[in-house]
């Protein structure tokens, strides 16, 4: 579904990707983790195609991509770290609009509109604007939004900020099947115990480069370690130790 190829980005004089390159087939979540800085919205930011990218090659559901090319656009849908919405909709004003851009049928909206303000509990918000959110009502709005137009290749960036824990289950159970229905999901996060619960295969970036990647399971055999924390820690302390003299 979707293939990175040594994508590449510079902000003025800084380098934020230098080779970054995975692969991500259909129904398969991924998790791509790193600390700050390292990559990770960048990168997202470059699929959802709010950014140019200076060099590399993407490929989603095997043909060219870059920002202009507004039918693979439809394929994705992107929940940001940073959420951008329009105060003066209510919640189901938004979700109605969002489902517009991507030309979603009205016949079944009622029934998906339904179910999402149910599912994530904030019913009670459905008319409000969404001004008189709060940070977690907005987050929940942005998830919904997202699943709404049922998207090929789902982008979540840190998609549990301000999410209580009940619903971040229900998220997540709810991810799970969207997988398993063949959506490719990329999830940046910096929660180790969410991405070892729910990732098939992990890539871990630092510094502009992915520095190791597979699956969950081997990559921590491989190590020697029983969880996702402990291999994460030692793959980038040992990436960032400095060379001895």
């Amino acid at each position: 579904m979707l293939d990175i190829h040594n994508l590449q980005k510079k902000f003025g004089k800084r380098q934020a990707l230098k080779d970054v390159s995975f692969s991500l087939a259909a129904g398969e979540i991924y998790g791509l983790l790193g600390p700050n800085g390292a990559g990770k919205t960048t990168t997202l930011k470059i699929l959802a195609g709010l950014l140019a990218a200076d060099g590399g090659r993407i490929t989603i559901a095997g043909k060219p991509y870059h920002r202009e090319q507004h039918e693979l656009k439809k394929l994705i849908a992107y929940v940001p770290d940073q959420p951008f919405l329009y105060y003066k909709l209510s919640g189901e004003e938004h979700l109605n609009f969002y489902q517009d851009l991507y030309k979603i049928p009205y016949a079944n909206r009622k029934e998906k509109s339904d179910f999402f303000f149910k599912y994530f509990e904030f019913e009670e918000y459905r008319t409000e604007l969404v001004e008189n959110y709060s940070a977690g009502t907005r987050q929940k709005l942005l998830i919904a939004q997202a699943l709404a137009v049922e998207p090929k290749l789902l982008l979540l960036d840190e998609p549990l900020v301000s999410i209580d824990p009940l619903v971040g289950k229900k998220f997540k159970l709810y991810l799970k099947e969207v997988a398993a229905k063949g959506t490719a999901v990329l999830f940046a996060t910096h929660i180790l115990t969410l991405a070892q619960e729910i990732c098939r295969r992990i890539g871990i970036i630092v510094d502009g480069r992915i520095i190791a990647q597979g699956g969950l399971e081997e990559l921590m055999s491989l190590a020697g370690q029983d969880s996702l924390e402990e291999f994460y820690f030692q793959t980038v302390l040992r990436y960032e130790k400095p060379a001895e003299a």
